[in-house]
């Protein structure tokens, strides 16, 4: 090159060009900075959809198992979502690093576009410029896009660091909300006295195994509650939502007992529970006590409804046998393990959940199997059925025709009374004054066959509809009469509140009675023990 034309170059890079260098590295420079910008929008974008892959969070679910983790996606605000942001920022600095300054892909083939500072060195050695301005621009615009993808990481960074303290605020509040929300239930179920028992195994159940009702799935769920699946619902494997709370309908899943596996009763704690056991010897008449008792509870149209579908299988069972009409009819308790007879009960903040135990006569006949009965742990009141044609001196004033209609009993009460207050004594129910604190409801069965002018009389003769308190002395009377008086005093003595009834198994349908003769509701006795229960 002529030496003219040189000093004229200089010349000219000396006055003009700092203000070109100067030009091309801020345009190199905000390029740069779009271009890290827009990477970390794009890694953002793609790493936040709700779409986006998700093997790199490890929030599958597990497979089923007896003893590990529910199947149950991880909840993403439970820390998923920390790993998804470290994910985009990786991405966001790699691909910005890749494009602007060096691209580390070890595949030459695959190899995408070259990165900005290799393209405008390369662009030096190409261009026609004189080397002596090639050189000087080349390297203002290489420093520029380093200065500017510098500055686009400053940026990420500094924003990172505020979107890192909220999401940090993000999962801490998440997991801070699961804990209060549990213990929020926990306190609700706790003040209103709500527990949930195993009809089955009678052990009280803290943790119900929960089951997906997607059709085809039924995993079990065993801690279906806020956590890190969740904090307000969480998501089966099967992709099907649930409830972890019972406000939100958890208790309308079926659910089973974590100790035997039987199901539990529909909408289980969801109203506190009343135990109460029904007892009498064989044949006293228990199952067509309940079956009647039950049958009035329905007819009455107070929140009644079946918790259980087998208690409403056997009372369908019993309908269909016919037992308000004949009660020889009724299915025979069975003499293993009794099963609860569940039941709602009331409406609002009345409704309850009733736990009706009819353990056999046979059971009722040994200590050491009342003594080993778990249910009666539970039990809040007990329904003390007596046969009024199993005392001496009823049956010597009973036509014989009337007693084989009514299949009379032949265990005396006194015996059963005995026998039960001192399986309550060994299971540590009484108190230091030797008094059970449970109301007790004495039940005279079969009073039907009380009404044959010609036999024993009717212990509510020619009362009507008196109080209650008129019919608990004129049955207590009848019973004293009767040869009875040790069995009252026994209950008055061993127990809280007593209250005598006397019911029939034709008044399962509608109550009546024969001219001033009317018998209780057989509801009368489990309704009269709910109101004892609610002083208590």
């Amino acid at each position: 090159m002529h030496p003219v034309v040189v000093l004229l170059l200089l010349a000219l890079l000396c006055t003009v060009g700092p203000y070109a260098l100067g030009l091309t590295a801020a345009v190199g420079a905000c390029v740069a900075f779009c271009v890290g910008m827009a990477e970390f929008a794009t890694a953002a974008f793609a790493g936040f959809t709700p779409h986006g892959p998700i093997g790199h969070l490890r929030i599958a679910p597990p497979q089923p198992s007896d003893t590990g983790p529910d199947p149950a996606y991880r909840s993403y605000y439970a820390g998923p979502v920390l790993l998804d942001y470290r994910k985009v920022l990786a991405q966001t600095y790699r691909r910005m690093w890749a494009r602007v300054v060096r691209d580390e892909a070890d595949d030459p083939v695959v190899r995408p576009a070259p990165p900005m500072v290799e393209r405008v060195w390369d662009w030096r050695e190409d261009t026609v410029l004189p080397g002596l301005l090639a050189v000087p621009a080349a390297v203002a615009a290489v420093a520029g896009l380093v200065g500017g993808a510098l500055a686009a990481a400053a940026l990420v960074a500094f924003t990172s660091l505020v979107f890192l303290a909220l999401l940090v605020v993000l999962v801490t509040g998440a997991l801070l909300t699961a804990g209060g929300a549990r213990l929020l239930e926990f306190g609700v179920l706790f003040l209103r006295g709500i527990t949930l028992e195993c009809p089955a195994c009678h052990e009280r159940v803290t943790r119900p195994i929960y089951r997906c009702d997607a059709p085809g799935c039924g995993a079990a769920h065993r801690k279906l509650v806020p956590g890190t699946a969740g904090v307000l619902r969480r998501t089966c494997r099967c992709h099907r939502v649930l409830p972890t709370l019972l406000a939100l309908g958890k208790n309308r899943l079926s659910a089973q007992c974590g100790a035997c596996r039987h199901e539990l009763p529909e909408k289980g704690l969801s109203a506190p529970t009343v135990h109460i056991t029904v007892v009498a010897g064989p044949k006293a008449g228990k199952s067509v006590f309940m079956h009647s008792a039950v049958s009035r509870l329905r007819l009455r149209d107070e929140g009644f409804e079946f918790a259980d579908p087998r208690a409403k299988e056997s009372f369908e069972r019993n309908v269909e046998l016919g037992v308000h009409l004949d009660p020889s009819r009724a299915l025979k308790t069975a003499t293993v393990k009794p099963r609860a007879y569940n039941v709602f009960v009331g409406r609002g903040r009345a409704r309850r959940l009733l736990y009706l135990y009819d353990p056999a006569g046979e059971h009722v006949a040994s200590v050491d199997h009342l003594a080993d009965a778990q249910f009666l742990a539970f039990t809040k009141g007990v329904v003390f059925i007596v046969d009024p044609f199993s005392l001496r001196q009823v049956r010597a004033d009973t036509d014989r025709a009337v007693l084989g209609r009514v299949s009379a009993s032949h265990t005396a009460p006194k015996e059963v009374l005995e026998r039960f207050v001192e399986a309550l004594v060994e299971r540590g129910s009484a108190r230091r004054d030797n008094r059970i604190g449970i109301p007790v409801a004495l039940v005279l069965t079969k009073c039907d066959g009380l009404l044959d002018p010609a036999g024993a009389a009717h212990p509510c003769a020619g009362l009507g509809a008196a109080p209650r308190a008129e019919r608990d002395r004129a049955i207590r009377s009848w019973l004293t009469a009767n040869g009875q008086h040790d069995v009252l005093s026994s209950l008055d003595n061993h127990f809280a509140a007593v209250s005598c009834f006397a019911v029939s198994y034709r008044d399962a349908v509608e109550v009546g009675g024969q001219h001033d003769t009317v018998n209780d509701d057989p509801a009368a006795p489990l309704r009269w023990l709910l109101d004892r229960k609610e002083e208590g």
